[in-house]
């Protein structure tokens, strides 16, 4: 029977993960649709514990009345698709007629009718096996200890390999079916034991044995147990939404992570219930709830000062790690060890304390079902309570540090009401209530000496961080704060914002869940171009746009440059909006802009409840392994902006190559390609831009150059180094063709089997910065096919449009990539006779290691006097990589006195070009000591945040 329930967990946790992606598909992904979704799931199992715990009480075999209802939730997972897609098609019915701000009550119609059967029998079924086994109210808290535990250790393995093995290779319907038939052989099995085993008591049969083992406890005690239940379940999603916050910023927000956070939560709770098993009731049991409690508030008191530490133990302990294919297994390894560190002693305590307390409240074995359901109901009251309100209402409010407080002041309140009603206190009232007052004087220390630790946690996590940590903790938070000012700090239902200044490099940037997410250094050119591309290509100026994700809404900005009258942007989270007006500089103040209107939702959900058809759509959302964001680069998530788009509407896609792979790239082309059948690549080498449309796209150059010739247009771009037709299509990558040959056959990425969901976690752990996307620039054919081939033959580029285009080049582009010298290349050509541009192919050269050509440019320049910082810095690297290419024992190189001579004369000049005194000093460590005369002074290394 043990198996068959380990089973029963297993399955349910599957479910939920899977349910609630699809109810997030049709729902959205926002904040409050999860609460909603948790609340439903959670308020069904108990109504069903309270239900069906009456029925287990009168049932002749509650193991049969167990094993139906296994069979119940089997049999409706099999129909829940074909229900979902009808309850579906009514909230995209009702919803559309709710303004924005009041969806919350057709949400939770949706989720409630999807979920309540099922969740309805799934609660059932605890209450039903304890009135099978438990012949006495002693054996009540051994039977719930040991059957919550083993169920709670099924969800643990059922949460996990549905998480990170089940949903990633065969997709969520597959998954729901199998658990689904696993369900169905579970009944049969346990409709077969009902047979051969009898329940431990009739209905009616009174208990048999000592009687002083069936303690009935009086009314002050149940009542105290039951507010105990409801406030240890308000604390326990509490700590459970706020520990999920906060690991998302130290582990990165990956499904896998909130996998491995849900799993090793729900772990902790089965292990504490499995340790009370072995009390065999050594201890009163409302006195252990309180202690219990007490022990809880404890465990955080104690952890609290670790959490601000883990980004550093986190970033230390990846430090020591190959970052490969073969490795990620132990990188889940690795999180999975930092989630238990944090949650399973906090997890074990509430594991035990919700058996303790229904042994409390039971006062009849015979009516244990109806009671155990209403223990349940109260438990579950205030875990809906916990989940709704915290992350709907104390987050936003308060924030993650408020979050724990109130948590710690309502699991003391609930031991205070324990030890005060326990039937044996002492009479004075210190003596009963001493341990709540020792852990409220450990909280009001802890919790008031570390005001601010959420702040200091988001500053110095580190998602992307490929260097050395610093030794210490302190040395970490010291180098973070010498470095960044953070401006901003909020916790909203969806994220935790903060912006901050780099005031050393004029940077200002955003970062969400520990994550840098915008800023106005060196992502802008990316922003500004995604805001342009479709307004400049778009067969007319368009007038109606849809932006998806806001950021820094630089993007919003650019868009904002063209003729449009109305922009509908759309962001997931409440707190990047307020973020985004600290970028007012930046954006052209796009979030106060009349023409603006903000939408806090789902893009998903918000396209499906828009009657507006768009002229243009910008998705420009976070990076796909992110959890939840790879549902906007889905088929489905495609034919929905395809369904909101005028006829020659145009869709511009953002995607990263950075972090990921060739094979994800192609796969997300081949999705949207899937839909749209014209489409073409822009930008590189690190951000790619689509540019789909039903209708093919014919170049205009004319109307191009008349559009970027709009004078808020051409202020825009020139920011970025693009001034002219010339320099945009240099920014061409692929054409139709050769955009759907580097795509070629494969899979498409749908919301049923979003296989970009689970192999971008992996490919961003890896961290391949160097994506190849057969950029058709350097194609040895298909080059003719780019815009830029016809429009050059008929606009032979002159020499400032090429240096132009070098500088946009190498700006954005690695020193020796091929792009660069090409570029500077073409510069040279046309301007034979410029000292910038043979310093600019020298440069290129000498990245390439060509040390010839790199000679032949520079040595002339330097001869003829030139002494600016950038021409002596590539000299000296010039000089300093011939010594390392010659030298040996039978080549010896000379003291190179009149390089280190010019080095000096142009670095005394310019004593703050750090560039050039790191190529001096290249230089100096090259040659023998003697030949520099004394060392260099130390050159610091340029900050970065």
């Amino acid at each position: 029977m043990a198996c068959l329930l380990f089973l029963s967990g297993a399955t349910a946790l599957v479910y939920e993960l899977v349910w609630s992606k699809y109810l997030g598909n049709v729902l959205g992904n926002s904040g409050q649709a999860h609460a909603v979704v948790l609340a439903t799931f959670m308020g069904g199992q108990a109504l069903g514990a309270f239900v069906f715990g009456r029925t287990a009480d009168r049932a002749k075999n509650p193991l049969a009345l167990y094993g139906i209802l296994e069979l119940g939730v089997g049999l409706y997972a099999l129909a829940f698709p074909y229900v979902l897609d009808v309850l579906g098609a009514l909230w995209l019915s009702v919803a559309p007629a709710v303004p924005d701000g009041y969806r919350l009550g057709p949400r939770l119609l949706v989720s409630a009718l999807s979920l309540l059967v099922p969740t309805l029998l799934m609660g059932g079924t605890l209450p039903a096996l304890v009135r099978h086994f438990a012949s006495s109210l002693t054996g009540v808290r051994y039977e719930l200890a040991r059957l919550y535990a083993v169920n709670s250790l099924g969800a643990a393995v059922g949460v996990f390999i549905a998480g990170t093995k089940l949903v990633p290779a065969i997709g969520l319907s597959s998954s729901a079916n199998m658990a689904a038939g696993l369900n169905i052989l579970l009944a049969f099995g346990a409709l077969a034991l009902a047979r051969r085993f009898a329940p431990a008591l009739a209905p009616g049969q009174a208990p048999s044995g000592d009687a002083g083992d069936e303690v009935s406890y009086p009314r002050i005690a149940v009542r105290a147990a039951l507010i105990g239940v409801l406030l240890s379940g308000f604390t326990s999603m509490l700590y459970q939404v706020t520990w999920i916050r906060l690991l998302s910023i130290v582990l990165g927000a990956s499904t896998y992570a909130f996998t491995l956070i849900l799993t090793a939560f729900i772990m902790g709770i089965g292990l504490g219930s499995f340790w009370l098993m072995t009390r065999k009731g050594q201890v009163d049991s409302l006195r252990l709830f309180g202690r219990l409690q007490v022990a809880l508030v404890a465990s955080i008191c104690v952890a609290l000062p670790l959490y601000v530490r883990l980004p550093h133990l986190f970033r230390k302990a990846q430090w020591m790690m190959t970052r490969s294919l073969e490795t990620w297994p132990l990188f889940q390894l690795l999180t999975f060890g930092f989630c238990c560190l944090v949650l399973l002693v906090p997890t074990f305590f509430m594991g035990a304390a919700f058996p303790a307390a229904a042994r409390v409240a039971t006062a009849k074995v015979s009516e244990v079902g109806r009671q155990l359901g209403g223990v349940y109901l109260w438990n579950t009251v205030g875990t809906i309570t916990g989940s709704a309100l915290g992350v709907l209402v104390l987050m936003p409010w308060w924030g993650m540090e408020g979050n724990f407080i109130a948590g710690v002041t309502a699991n003391l309140i609930g031991a205070g009401l324990a030890f005060h009603a326990m039937p044996d206190r002492p009479k004075q009232p210190a003596r009963a209530l001493w341990p709540v007052a020792a852990a409220a004087g450990l909280a009001v220390v802890v919790l008031g000496s570390m005001s601010g630790w959420a702040v200091r946690l988001s500053g110095i996590a580190s998602i992307r961080s490929h260097q050395k940590p610093p030794d210490s903790y302190a040395k970490l938070v010291a180098d973070t704060e010498a470095i960044i000012q953070p401006i901003f700090y909020q916790d909203d239902t969806f994220a935790t914002v903060m912006v901050a200044d780099a005031p050393a490099d004029n940077l200002r940037f955003m970062k969400l869940n520990g994550k840098i997410d915008a800023s106005n250094g060196g992502d802008v050119e990316t922003q500004v171009v995604a805001g342009h591309l479709g307004a400049l290509l778009h067969p007319r100026e368009p007038k109606s746009v849809l932006l998806v994700g806001a950021g820094a809404a630089i993007t919003a900005g650019s868009v904002l440059a063209h003729p449009v009258e109305h922009l509908d942007m759309v962001e997931i989270a409440p707190a990047v909006i307020d973020a985004a007006r600290l970028f007012k500089a930046d954006n052209r103040n796009a979030v106060d802009d009349p023409r603006t209107h903000v939408h806090v939702d789902d893009a998903k959900t918000f396209m499906a409840l828009s009657p507006r058809k768009y002229d243009l759509v910008v998705s420009v959302p976070s990076n796909p392994w992110v959890a939840g964001v790879s549902g906007l680069f889905t088929r489905d998530f495609f034919q929905t902006v395809n369904q909101h788009l005028a006829d020659d509407g145009v869709l511009v896609q953002w995607i990263h190559t950075y972090e990921s792979n060739e094979d994800l790239i192609k796969l997300v082309v081949r999705t949207l390609r899937d839909t749209f059948p014209h489409a073409t690549t822009w930008l590189g080498p690190q951000d790619l831009v689509l540019v789909a449309s039903r209708k093919p796209l014919a170049f205009d150059a004319a109307r191009v150059a008349e559009r970027m010739l709009h004078p808020e247009v051409q202020k825009d771009l020139s920011r970025v180094g693009i001034t002219d037709v010339f320099g945009l299509l240099s920014k061409q990558v692929h054409s139709e063709v050769g955009q759907l040959e580097f795509a070629g056959q494969g899979p498409i990425n749908t919301d049923d089997h979003n296989l970009l969901e689970y192999a971008s976690p992996i490919a961003f752990f890896v961290s391949n910065l160097d994506v190849r996307v057969k950029d058709e620039r350097r194609a040895p054919e298909g080059a003719d096919r780019l815009f830029l081939v016809d429009y050059v033959r008929e606009h032979p580029p002159t020499a400032e449009q090429a240096a132009a285009v070098y500088r946009n080049i190498e700006r954005y582009h690695a020193a020796n990539d091929p792009m660069v010298r090409g570029a500077a290349a073409q510069w040279r050509s046309l301007a034979p006779d410029s000292p910038e541009s043979a310093l600019a192919l020298g440069k290129a050269a000498l990245a390439q290691q060509d040390l010839t050509l790199a000679a032949s440019l520079l040595e002339p320049e330097v001869a003829r006097g030139g002494r600016t910082p950038e021409l002596v810095t590539a000299y000296l690297k010039l000089v300093t990589a011939r010594i390392w290419a010659s030298r040996t024992l039978w080549t010896p190189v000379g003291t190179q006195g009149e390089a280190v001579a010019l080095g000096r004369e142009v670095a005394t000049r310019h004593p703050d070009d750090e560039n050039l005194a790191r190529a001096l000093r290249s230089l100096c460590e090259a040659l023998p000591s003697s030949a520099c005369n004394g060392a260099m002074a130390p050159v610091a290394a340029p900050a970065n945040p």
